[in-house]
């Protein structure tokens, strides 16, 4: 990516590198008024902007794997009413990005912004940012893979009887995450098909997973039971210190949609797709997790029994992971 201002003197509009003859001109043309030069191909459509967010965001991989978070902390009322507050407040956030995404579609994305927004100090606040957003890539993605680590290697003990131990865990996760970057050098086309496959493949899996927990349990959870249960099991008494830690899941879940700004030098028509799949992402997760997660708490059999299960599997990870 390229962020650097163009050599047209500020006087004087900036040109795009070539004629007007593609689709996507008017992108270049756009980049080029804001003092920057287009580099990255744009072999991105709206549907695949959208994916990438919301494959980030990942309904399946956050809000299932955190659930102990919530059934804990707050219980199904903080799992089900929580799911959709959380999800109106982070979608009133997209919103507001994709009005600014709109006017800057730039491939710095979030820095970017800081530094044409900021009042004074521009260059300070664009460096903060991209930093800050840097360093909480690098933080997600090795959390994601380790994650990803100690899952493969608790399947892999289960069908092959691999023996685990945190030697072979990291070794696991040095692999992942060495496929990762190699994946992501390839260009966007391999980054769009992944993306789209992983779009889709949400949408099935959460159609799959409701199916089953619809007609295959003997037995469902009252509506009232599912949305307004409360349970606290964090060790303090007030209420509200374990709705608020509950909401948790969620709000670890809706992260990641500001994706679709990113990408959005290699998206056609970025001025309108990149907003577009920065709000639906967030909708669509909003509602395809909140039919996920009301599907799996109905469907709860022995409550007790399943939290009980849930914390042995988190020591027996914990174990296996060293962590």
């Amino acid at each position: 990516m390229s962020a650097f201002p163009s050599t047209t003197p500020p006087d004087q509009p900036a040109q795009p590198d070539q004629a007007p003859e593609q689709p996507h001109d008017a992108d270049s043309a756009l980049l080029a008024e804001l003092g920057y030069r287009q580099e990255l191909h744009r072999g991105m459509s709206g549907f695949s902007n959208f994916a990438v967010s919301f494959s980030i965001i990942s309904i399946l991989s956050g809000a299932i794997t955190t659930y102990y978070l919530a059934m804990d902390a707050g219980g199904p009322i903080a799992i089900n009413i929580g799911w959709p507050v959380v999800g109106i407040f982070v979608l009133c956030v997209a919103l507001a990005m994709a009005e600014i995404c709109s006017s800057y579609p730039t491939a710095g994305g979030l820095y970017f912004w800081a530094g044409r927004l900021a009042g004074h100090h521009k260059r300070q606040w664009a460096w903060y940012v991209g930093w800050f957003n840097f360093l909480g890539e690098v933080a997600v993605t090795a959390a994601i893979d380790y994650g990803a680590a100690i899952t493969w290697m608790a399947l892999l003990n289960l069908v092959f009887g691999v023996t685990v131990s945190p030697v072979s865990t990291f070794v696991a996760f040095l692999v992942i995450i060495a496929l990762h970057g190699l994946l992501n050098t390839f260009g966007v086309n391999l980054v769009r098909l992944l993306s789209n496959v992983s779009a889709w493949w949400h949408v099935a899996g959460v159609a799959v997973i409701v199916a089953v927990l619809a007609f295959v349990p003997a037995h469902h959870q009252t509506l009232a039971w599912t949305f307004t249960e409360f349970r606290n099991e964090t060790g303090f008494s007030n209420p509200v210190y374990a709705i608020l830690i509950g909401l948790l899941m969620a709000q670890y879940t809706f992260t990641g949609y500001d994706a679709s700004a990113h990408v959005a030098e290699e998206t056609r028509g970025a001025a309108i797709e990149a907003p577009k799949g920065i709000v639906r992402s967030v909708w669509v997760s909003i509602i395809a997790g909140w039919v996920l997660l009301i599907a799996i708490t109905a469907a709860i059999q022995d409550y007790a029994g399943e939290r009980g299960r849930q914390v042995e599997d988190r020591e027996r990870a914990a174990r296996a992971g060293d962590l």
